[in-house]
């Protein structure tokens, strides 16, 4: 696996909060987005015939490949969703995909599925990636996170629904986003919180990469604390940081669809590498839990079947 040189852009800052632009080569693999997909009729999500927790079908009908990212969320159907691991749907077909669930306290029929406007925040899908790697019950990890992102805002949804966090601080959010404007060729993007690495992102084309941008920005930015100071911007520790990520051991995983999957661990953090075509796809990088986290949430073993509807 040869993985791309990564160029960092101009840091953008707002307070304690860095974020800084990555760019590749430009690849021009035709993907297709879920949300793209899903605007154009073309991607189609549905719960199973049996409806399961952490089970979706996902149709493909379009003649190109379907990417549907690590912590993307589906919103709608039984409950809500997130991606448990980035997948490439095969043109003008259909898959069955690992899912968890992001809205504890509904099992009802809503409406058909649709794309939400967030992805996982980050320490929801950095827990949910340690528990993969551990083999522990990823949907508690999960639930645990969404619980903690709640206490962390003194906010609480009705159907403990992460969508629902994001809208309390849906005004907070679009202020900051503000500062942290998408560049040319901009494909990629890293974060830092008070000076300290909490991770990064990077997709294969700016292209795919556009509709992300505001998605992955925010799933750091409602984990991080906003303080009203200014941070020192370390450009070199942030190359040695990638420098590692890339030279790290790889691990090969079983794939669920077109992509070859690896995870890799080093001393700082660990992370996802997906390939297509001899081209990155995803890459994702977070900074290694401290411990792992506790959930004393009911157990609720994976692909448990509940009833299709109330």
């Amino acid at each position: 696996m040869i993985l791309p040189e990564i160029e960092l852009l101009t840091p953008q800052t707002h307070k304690n909060i860095t974020a800084i632009p990555l760019k590749t080569e430009k690849k021009y693999l035709d993907i297709l987005t879920l949300k793209k997909g899903m605007e154009l009729g073309l991607a189609e999500v549905t719960e199973c015939e049996q409806s399961t927790v952490n089970t979706l079908i996902v149709k493909n009908k379009a003649i190109t490949p379907l990417i549907l990212l690590d912590g993307e969320e589906v919103v709608g159907g039984d409950q809500n969703r997130i991606i448990n691991s980035t997948i490439l749907v095969a043109p003008e077909s259909e898959a069955k995909i690992s899912v968890s669930c992001s809205e504890r306290g509904r099992w009802r029929y809503k409406n058909k599925f649709e794309s939400s406007i967030h992805i996982a925040n980050y320490n929801t899908r950095r827990n949910k990636l340690s528990a993969m790697r551990c083999e522990a019950p990823v949907q508690n990890e999960v639930w645990s996170s969404i619980d903690c992102l709640e206490r962390d805002n003194s906010f609480r949804s009705q159907t403990s629904a992460m969508s629902d966090s994001y809208e309390n601080k849906k005004i907070d959010l679009e202020e900051i986003l503000k500062s942290f404007k998408i560049v040319d060729e901009q494909n990629g993007i890293l974060i830092m919180e008070n000076g300290e690495i909490k991770g990064f992102e990077l997709l294969l084309n700016p292209e795919i990469y556009i509709d992300f941008h505001e998605k992955i920005l925010k799933s750091y930015l409602i984990d991080v604390k906003v303080e009203n100071k200014e941070s020192t911007i370390n450009t070199d520790e942030a190359r040695e940081v990638i420098k590692n990520a890339v030279n790290s051991n790889f691990e090969d995983k079983q794939s669920n669809g077109l992509e070859e999957v690896f995870e890799f661990e080093n001393e700082e953090g660990l992370g996802k590498v997906y390939i297509y075509k001899d081209e990155v796809l995803h890459f994702s990088y977070f900074k290694k839990l401290k411990e792992t986290s506790k959930t004393n949430n009911p157990t609720l073993n994976d692909d448990v079947e509940l009833p299709i509807r109330d």
